[in-house]
């Protein structure tokens, strides 16, 4: 596909359009208030404490680590299919430049479309591990919100777009430790995304047959050619809200099991828990705990059925850094993942039986929630310190009302999270 139509189709998208803007709002809040939830653990402050002691100090240093720690949480919405979660880096980009709502809007609605397109293309959760879709995606995502953000030219945002993708990859290994350099990886090509863009606008060129079929294929086996198809400038429609803190791939199971307890079932009478799900899932939620690495408490389905039944406060923990009492761990023990090919559906559905005392309990959950969108995102913002979330709900008051200073608003409170000068997050 070429460059120049991905950008005008991009750059057609209409900020004024009222069920746009409400998505675009939703999605900025949900973004926002997943900065706050992870700037108040130790790891998040971390990663915020490195952009601004190595950085320039900045707004743009500022959006890196935001965007860093937004993806930290994995409590950021995501894209099924594609394995796209481009609120991470649009949401920053876009508010450090943006100066109307309506760019905003724009803005963050494109870098939308972009993630989700390139993650598809090269070939969303098929491309996994190897290729992590997000991360190669996200230097595009940064430098297409900053553009339209900016204002720039049409030609100057397909400049912007190549120059972030060129060298750019989505193999990133599987760091360990913490801080993790998983993070620092979206913080990098967020930088590099918007540095792009600002290049692009001094004058910089690259090489617009980047994105060739020849190229796209040697970035992952199950990649294809870009095509028009991919490109949906609604495609924050698609963009989904994680109520937990959790891999993706199990939260259907999640919502399955508390379907169960709520109906009854005592957690302590359980003998053994079965969990299906779709082929193409089970490799993540099921590899060995790993209880001193935060992201496999966060992967791991049984430690996440366990934190259910017994510490249901703590699937909203970003941090994980305190030890989990027995009986979650216990439980987790009891739990067993099955990959079902009758599972179907972009959802990730979830098969789960609950046997106890010789007796069996099931229950199928096809879709994330049955909730809405802004009831998960009330509860997430509900979960973090009265005073920040306070500020939160100030916002998205504001923002409905699409007021001039609305984006200016959004940008301080940005600024305040990634200097850590707030309380930090219960679950901290």
């Amino acid at each position: 596909m070429n460059v120049r139509d991905l950008i005008s189709i991009l750059k057609a998208i209409d900020g004024r359009d009222q069920n746009l803007r409400d998505l675009v709002n939703l999605h900025s809040i949900d973004a926002l208030t997943c900065l706050a939830a992870g700037a108040g653990a130790k790891e998040g402050a971390s990663l915020l404490a490195f952009y601004r002691e190595n950085g320039a100090g900045d707004a743009i240093s500022s959006a890196a680590g935001a965007s860093a720690v937004i993806r930290f949480t994995e409590w950021d919405a995501i894209h099924v299919p594609s394995c796209a979660t481009p609120g991470a880096m649009a949401v920053p980009a876009s508010l450090i430049f943006a100066q109307d709502y309506e760019a905003h809007v724009r803005a963050v609605a494109a870098g939308h479309a972009v993630g989700v397109a390139l993650s598809e293309a090269v070939g969303g959760v098929s491309a996994l591990p190897e290729t992590w879709p997000g991360l190669f995606a996200a230097p595009a995502v940064a430098a297409v919100s900053a553009a339209i953000a900016l204002g720039l030219s049409d030609e100057q945002g397909a400049q912007a777009l190549v120059l972030s993708m060129a060298g750019s990859s989505g193999r990133n290994g599987r760091p360990s430790g913490m801080p993790s350099a998983r993070w620092l990886a979206i913080g990098e090509a967020t930088l590099k995304g918007i540095r792009a863009a600002l290049a692009a606008k001094a004058g910089i060129k690259g090489d617009l047959g980047l994105l060739s079929p020849s190229w796209m294929k040697g970035q992952a086996a199950a990649a294809v050619a870009l095509e028009p198809g991919h490109v949906d400038t609604l495609a924050i429609r698609g963009v989904g809200m994680k109520p937990f803190v959790s891999a993706r791939q199990g939260v259907n199971a999640i919502q399955a099991f508390r379907h169960l307890l709520e109906k009854g079932i005592n957690p302590n009478t359980i003998d053994t828990i079965e969990v299906f799900l779709p082929p193409v899932v089970t490799p993540v939620v099921s590899r060995p705990l790993v209880t001193e690495d935060r992201l496999s408490t966060i992967a791991h389905l049984g430690l996440q059925l366990g934190i259910a039944a017994f510490e249901p406060d703590r699937l909203v923990d970003v941090e994980r850094a305190r030890p989990f009492n027995a009986d979650v761990m216990a439980l987790a023990k009891r739990v067993t993942i099955t990959a079902d090919d009758t599972l179907t559906g972009e959802g990730w559905p979830a098969r789960i039986v609950v046997s106890k005392k010789g007796q069996t309990r099931e229950a199928v959950w096809l879709q994330t929630s049955s909730e809405g969108a802004q009831l998960m995102l009330d509860r997430k913002i509900g979960s973090l310190p009265a005073t920040t979330a306070q500020r939160l709900q100030s916002l998205q008051a504001t923002l409905a009302e699409a007021g001039t200073a609305v984006v200016q608003e959004a940008r301080s409170l940005l600024l305040t999270f990634t200097d850590v000068s707030f309380p930090r997050s219960e679950a901290a």
